[in-house]
């Protein structure tokens, strides 16, 4: 079937039936385009095996239960770091973001913010990529299992919001307990201008051969997104956009 038949087709199948296509159509979408490297893991001081023992004290595993309460608007793949207060953040607001979090937000790549914080690897744990399932439509959860130490206590997650320019959802470095809830807001990491043109954007929402080329032309610095106002070529304001919160992480151990 063409992108064009299934979209025509959205509004008679069942829910589950749809998310089957849409997770089908990114797939197929995110391979053609060669973005990404599946699964692939690294680490960061004391990650590469036979690390002092330092880093195994107090060890403990939490479970993110993370919820898109977003309407139309899958995420991609997560970025996951574990680190202290001697990382470099991964963004600050109203800060330009940098190259590998603007990868994140155009394309939902976060293999690049995996190979930054692996070479600039001082005060971090470790890095990976979660995704298993991906990608995530709303309505949908996914668990992220992180283990850290008293000497390596913070979190950090990121993932994009798939049918925009540059959004992008994220924990910034925080140290997670057993029962907390968060809901956190889409940011834009202003690289990208929000042309909402399917030229620009990686998600399902666009057809495969619509390309996914950095418009440019952004805000400059990384800030709440405006949401999505149906200014582009194909894509209607009633049906991918959203008002914050976009994602809700649940935290237990």
């Amino acid at each position: 079937q063409t992108d064009e038949e299934l979209e025509t087709e959205d509004s008679i199948v069942d829910p589950q039936e749809q998310t089957r296509r849409i997770k089908s159509k990114y797939k197929r979408r995110y391979r053609s385009k060669g973005k990404g490297k599946s699964g692939s893991r690294s680490s960061g001081k004391g990650g590469k095996g036979g690390y002092s023992n330092v880093f195994h004290q107090n060890e403990y595993t939490l479970k993110l239960t993370v919820i898109n309460e977003s309407f139309n608007q899958p995420f991609s793949p997560f970025f996951v770091m574990v680190h202290n207060r001697q990382a470099m953040p991964l963004y600050r607001r109203g800060q330009p973001a940098s190259p590998a979090l603007a990868r994140l937000a155009e394309d939902g790549t976060p293999s690049q913010l995996v190979e930054f914080y692996t070479q600039n690897s001082m005060g971090v744990l470790s890095t990976s990529i979660h995704n298993d399932g991906a990608p995530y439509v709303g309505g949908e959860s996914t668990e992220i299992e992180v283990t850290l130490n008293r000497n390596y206590p913070m979190v950090t997650i990121a993932t994009m919001a798939i049918n925009t320019n540059d959004c992008f959802v994220s924990i910034n470095g925080m140290v997670l307990r057993d029962g907390m809830v968060l809901d956190l807001p889409g940011l834009d990491a202003g690289s990208e201008e929000n042309n909402e043109m399917c030229s620009s954007i990686p998600g399902p929402g666009c057809m495969m051969t619509s390309g996914n080329v950095a418009s440019g032309n952004g805000e400059g610095f990384v800030h709440v997104h405006r949401g999505f106002h149906g200014v582009g070529d194909l894509l209607p304001q009633s049906r991918y956009d959203w008002r914050n919160p976009m994602m809700r992480v649940v935290v237990s151990d």
